[in-house]
Parts: structure tokens; C-alpha cells; sequence
């Protein structure tokens, strides 16, 4: 820095390695910290291999799904997964015969989910565990239907426990465990030596009888025949469940169960509209009861807030398809197991950690002493440059003309993203973007034309990214309309790369929910680039608000066509990858619902309808497992768009959101067709 008497460049090398060493401590301290691999399995019923050996493979974090069909086993689950049918429309059927029980849950933390149990087990469900959820399980002609063995906080909602001898028997160190919207109807309801659980949910919002409500809810009892005034869908009086078998035995301890919210109805008469992702206590409450039969101080248990995570999908050959991702520990499953060792574990895991940290510190330190002895400053031949702050490149300027004074360098910000030396000489000063799945994207001026460009490389170079990318090149470059970025330029060399038009922001970009009409036009123009698309037969698969960019003149066009495929290739597709949130049933269970194709975009195209217009996805939950469960089987929430026309792009919506194929506009065309009714014109 001529002129500048300030201090040199080894003192300024120092005091930079001294800023960055909070961060790279930092950075060791995370890197200590191993992450959690989870993957979601779809149990081959023509495979050879067992339902609980697959459950054995499986690690904690993980989902387990089990298409329909009755599977003579006995199951016992000792690890915190997610486990339920593929098809709750069809639930797998487990029969267990002279055994212990047809499930038990051994492990902490367990979702299960959609399954029916019989057999001649001592009982249906064996919960020895805490933190668990279990819903809509069917247990019938049973002995016992559930039985809790020193289980604490579970939570069983919408099970139907029907014709067995006794319904739930819970013993005396079970406590703290919740059930609601049950279906009893069984010699003997509940038994048990425990009086420390709840029989009803104090607050939720649920529909009954075509209105909307929020109140408790509690079970239905067979043998309830009290009243509705209010015509809430919960009787106007508790009801108190009587333990007779306990009693008739005179075994100690027998007492009154009461549900202070019974229902009038079965459970399928009630919706629950909303199922919170915030943490809620195991009554699911977060304020006060407002029942007037509901006691006051009503134990409270917190349960742990679980991260929505997007997977990639890969198929492995075999008896299950596997959905690798990577979740944390407090994921869909992982409940509140505490650490191998307890508290010696946890203090042993510490103190290993500090040490490493130590351990690098010191090295850290003796480096930059050494460095404070003897710095050698970079070739004078290299100057790096400031680059906007709003990029994300690394530009390195040669000088031309003029070299830096004699042992001066200039030490200023500079990034690492930049195009290969083979484009950089194409494309100088080239700012990075962002990158997806398989493509790092880069803006450009084009001096011939005059314009921004944006030019796109592999993210990797191996061999499945470079297939996948080339594939996309020749897909894209066939396409030409109004509504698909253009494709201006591609080769394979010096590097495989596109050159396409610059848009200058994306749909990602903007605030939902957005103003109907505004939305209105944005879906018209995004379904016209879908309807030429599938008139040179491709199909896109990957709809998402990222992948739609939006001119200065508000034109939505579409881009990023790695995911697309030509209708006629039937061969597989390599790379399968897309957000969860917008996958379509078909993308998740092809075995069910058949292969993606033209269907998948107008699907896709109704997800995106629906969050710009209402602000949410019709699909959420707390884990990838629970995701993947309300897209295959659940109704979402009737989007209630605002302003005119609001009848209409409900029913666009809603049919575009059919589970099956066949239940959706027949073409996109179909679909511009009721759009423009709304007043759209091409």
C-alpha cells in the first residue's frame, strides 16, 4: 500500500488469522459433532426378507413403510423410527400368534401409524417406552388391545379398539400418557392401577356436523349415551370408565378413569383442521382448558420441535427403496432418548471435545507465531480485487500494465466460486449466483450481444452429475417459448456448459400470499410453458417457486430442466432428486400411483397455485416420514384464496391435487381453459 505508513504485511496477516480463529474453533467444535443419516424404507412384500429384519437395518431418524397385505410376524421395535402403512387407505394387516404381543415398542420416540393388528398374541400393542405417537391402528378380537408397561408420554389419537376382551390396560408406573379421538368398544374398556393420564385433548380445532369448533376432545365410549346441547360433536357430561375387571378381581388399586369430553359421534365424524408443528404438551394444549368439566392444573409435557427436512430419493434393488437425507437427532423418531452412558457419556463426550479444541488452538497458535516471524507476501504478479458485495465469485485480476510497488500487495476480500479457467477467458468478471442439485449458476456480460447472460456448469465433475447435466443440455435446448428461459448457447467444451437468458428475479423471491389476480397471471403464463413443453413431449417434474423466474415486465418463465424427461425415453432416468414439499404421490410411490409424467406438472402446478394464493404448502409435518404420509394420504386444508373468483381457483386447485393421475385435469390445456374463465387472456 504505497504511501501508507501503516503497519506491514505480516502484522495485517496476524491480525487476520487472530479475527478468523473464533470461526475456525467454531468449525472444529460442529465437526466433532457427528450428523445423523436418515432414510426412509419401503418394505418389497415379494422380497425375501423380513418386516423386523428390515427394521434391524434400520438406524434411529429412519422410516419404515409397509405396503397393504396381512404379514404373519411379530414385531418389536427397538430403535426411534417412524413405522406405518404406505397406503393408510389399505392398512397392512400384522397377525401375531402365541406371542408376547404383535408390537412392542422398545425404543423412545416411535411414530406409528395406519396399521391393523389381530391374532392370538396376549396383546395387540406393547408400549414399554416414552414419547411415542400411535394413530390410526385398528385392534380387534384380542385379548388386550394396547398395554402400557412403565410408558410415559405417549400420545394415541384416532385408533379404533373394538371386540376385545379388554380395551387398554396400563400399570401402575405408566403416567402422563394421552389418549383422544380413540373408538372404544370392548368388554372391558380400560384397566389398570395408574389414574396419572389424560382421556381427551383440552384444545383443538376440528370440524363437526359441517361448522368449525375449538374445544376438547375426548374418546368414543361404546356404552357413552349422554347428550349434545350445543351440537359441538362432545357430550354435555363427562363420562366415568369403570374399571371392572380390576374391580370384579379385587386387585388394589382399582379406580375411576373419567374422559371429560366424550364424543357423541365415531371419530371419523371429526376433522382435526389444524395439527400444529410447534411444540405443544402431550394434551396438545397451549393454554388453559376451556371445558367446564376439564380440572384445573392438568399435567403439561413438552414434546421436542422437529425440523422439516427435504430428502433426495434414490431406489436400492432389494426387499426396500431407501430415501437417504440427513436430518438432526431431534428428527421425526429420535424422541427424547438421552445419550448412550447418561450423564458419564455426556461429560466424557465434553471433555473429548474441549480437548480437540485445545489441541487446535495450540497449533493455531504456534502457526501465527511463526507467521508474526516470517511472512512472505504473495507472488507481485497476483492482485486480488474487491468484488461486489453482492456477489459470491472469486474474481482474480492479472494486471496488465503496472505491477504493485515493491513489497506492497494489496489484502482484500475475494471469494472462491468462479467459472473454470476455460470460461473465465469467455466470461471475465463473472458473478456467482447460486447452484441446485447439479448445476452452479454464474452472470455474465456478453459484449457481442450487449447483454446479461447466465451461464450454467456442473456442480461436480463425475459422472452421474455429468450425465444428468448433459441430459438437461439436450432437453432444454430443443425448447423456445415466452414462458421457458431461452437457451442461448451449450457445448461440452473447454467444460460442459449453457449459456441462457439472464432473468433478473424468481417467484421464490416474492411474499405469498400474493394478490389473486397477480397470481392468477403468474400460474397462466408458468401452465402455458408447460403445455408447449408437453407438446414436444417433456415433462418438467420439478415445479417449485425456484425454478420459476419472473421478468422485469412480470413474465414468469420457467427454468432449471435437469429434472425434466422425454416422454419417449423409458429408460431410468439416473439422478432422482426434487423438494418434498411439491413432489407429486407418483414421485414418492410409483408402485401405487404409477411413473411421473405429464400428471406430475399439473400436480406440481397446483401446489404452487395454492402456496401463492394462501400463503402455506397444502402439505406439511415435522419430519420427512410425516411429509411423505400427508402427501400420499391426506386431505389438505381447502385453500381459501381472497378477492374474486375465490370459488373457482379453489376447485382449479383442488382438482389439480388429486392423489391419482387419472383424478386430475386430463392436460394442461384443460387447466388453462378454466383459468381463462377467470378472466386470463393469452
Amino acid at each position: 500500500m504505497a504511501g501508507n505508513s501503516g503497519p506491514g504485511p505480516g502484522r495485517g496477516n496476524i491480525q487476520q488469522l487472530r479475527a478468523v480463529l473464533p470461526v475456525l474453533l467454531l468449525v472444529t467444535l460442529f465437526l466433532t459433532i457427528p450428523p445423523v443419516s436418515a432414510t426412509v424404507y419401503m418394505y418389497n412384500a415379494t422380497g425375501n426378507g423380513t418386516i423386523q429384519g428390515l427394521i434391524n437395518t434400520t438406524a434411529n431418524g429412519d422410516s419404515v413403510f409397509i405396503p397393504a397385505g396381512t404379514y404373519h410376524e411379530s414385531l418389536v421395535i427397538d430403535r426411534s423410527i417412524v413405522f406405518g402403512a404406505l397406503d393408510t387407505a389399505s392398512p397392512p394387516t400384522i397377525v401375531a400368534d402365541d406371542s408376547r404381543a404383535g408390537i412392542t415398542l422398545e425404543a423412545d420416540g416411535i411414530t406409528l401409524n395406519g396399521l391393523h393388528i389381530s391374532g392370538t398374541a396376549q396383546a395387540g400393542l406393547l408400549v414399554r417406552s416414552d414419547n411415542n405417537r400411535i394413530s390410526d391402528i385398528s385392534i380387534d378380537g384380542m385379548s388386550r388391545g394396547i398395554e402400557l408397561k412403565n410408558a410415559a408420554n405417549n400420545i394415541f389419537s384416532e385408533n379404533t379398539l373394538v371386540n376385545n376382551s379388554i380395551g387398554v390396560t396400563i400399570d401402575r408406573s405408566s403416567r402422563s400418557n394421552t389418549f383422544f379421538l380413540n373408538q372404544f368398544g370392548n368388554t372391558v374398556e380400560v384397566t389398570g392401577q395408574s389414574t396419572d393420564n389424560l382421556w381427551y385433548q383440552a384444545r383443538q380445532d376440528y370440524g363437526y356436523g359441517g361448522n368449525s369448533f375449538s374445544g376438547p376432545l375426548g374418546n368414543s365410549w361404546k356404552a357413552y349415551t349422554g347428550t349434545d346441547s350445543n351440537g359441538d360433536g362432545v357430550g354435555d357430561s363427562s363420562y366415568t370408565v369403570l374399571e371392572t375387571a380390576a374391580a370384579s378381581s379385587g386387585a388394589a388399586g382399582a379406580a375411576e378413569i373419567s374422559d371429560h369430553a366424550p364424543l357423541i359421534s365415531l371419530p371419523g365424524a371429526y376433522s382435526l383442521l389444524v395439527k400444529s408443528t410447534l411444540p405443544t404438551n402431550a394434551t396438545g394444549m397451549s393454554g388453559p382448558a376451556s371445558h367446564p368439566d376439564i380440572p384445573a392444573g392438568a399435567e403439561q409435557q413438552q414434546l421436542p420441535d422437529q425440523p422439516v427436512q427435504n430428502p433426495q430419493v434414490s431406489d436400492v434393488p432389494g426387499s426396500q427403496g431407501q430415501y437417504p437425507g440427513t436430518v438432526p437427532s431431534s428428527g421425526p423418531g429420535a424422541g427424547t432418548t438421552p445419550p448412550p452412558g447418561g450423564f458419564p457419556g455426556i461429560l466424557l463426550l465434553f471433555l473429548v471435545v474441549i480437548l480437540i479444541v485445545i489441541i487446535v488452538s495450540v497449533i493455531i497458535g504456534v502457526w501465527v507465531e511463526r507467521s508474526r516471524r516470517k511472512v512472505h507476501p504473495p507472488a507481485a504478479h497476483v492482485e486480488y480485487v474487491q468484488a461486489s458485495p453482492t456477489t459470491n465469485a472469486t474474481v482474480v485480476k492479472r494486471p496488465g500494465t503496472t505491477d504493485p510497488a515493491s513489497g506492497e500487495w494489496k489484502d482484500q476480500s475475494y471469494f472462491t466460486a468462479h467459472l473454470p479457467p476455460g470460461l473465465e477467458r469467455k466470461y471475465p468478471d463473472a458473478e456467482y449466483m447460486g447452484e441446485g442439485g447439479v448445476g452452479r449458476v454464474f452472470r455474465a456480460w456478453d459484449p457481442d450481444e450487449g447483454r446479461h447472460v447466465a451461464v450454467k456448469i456442473p456442480v461436480r465433475f463425475d459422472e452421474v452429475t455429468g450425465s444428468q447435466f448433459t441430459k438437461e443440455l439436450h432437453i432444454w435446448q430443443g425448447l423456445h417459448h415466452k414462458n421457458i428461459v431461452e437457451m442461448y448457447a451449450a457445448n461440452i467444451f473447454p467444460m460442459p456448459y449453457i449459456e441462457m437468458e439472464y432473468v433478473e428475479s424468481s417467484l421464490a423471491l416474492m411474499k405469498f400470499p400474493l394478490d389473486t389476480d397477480k397470481a392468477v397471471t403468474i400460474i397462466s403464463g408458468v401452465a402455458e410453458g408447460l403445455r408447449y413443453a408437453h407438446e414436444q413431449g417433456i415433462a418438467h417434474r420439478d415445479i417449485k417457486p425456484e425454478n420459476v423466474l419472473i421478468t422485469a415486465g412480470g413474465i414468469p418463465k420457467i427454468t432449471d430442466w435437469g429434472l425434466a424427461k422425454a416422454l419417449t425415453d423409458t429408460k431410468h432416468t439416473g439422478v432422482i432428486s426434487f423438494s418434498l414439499h411439491y413432489a407429486a404421490p407418483e414421485q414418492l410411490a410409483p408402485n401405487i400411483y404409477g411413473e411421473a409424467g405429464k400428471p406430475t406438472d399439473i400436480y406440481q402446478l397446483g401446489v404452487l397455485f395454492y402456496e401463492m394464493v394462501t400463503g402455506r404448502l397444502p402439505f406439511s409435518g415435522t419430519g420427512m416420514g410425516e411429509i411423505t404420509q400427508a402427501i400420499l394420504h391426506d386431505t389438505p386444508l381447502p385453500p381459501e384464496p381472497s378477492g374474486r373468483n375465490a370459488d373457482a381457483i379453489r376447485r382449479i386447485i383442488e382438482k389439480c391435487l388429486q392423489k391419482k393421475p387419472q383424478d386430475r385435469y386430463a392436460s394442461i390445456a384443460d387447466v388453462l381453459a378454466d383459468l381463462r374463465h377467470l378472466g386470463y387472456e393469452e
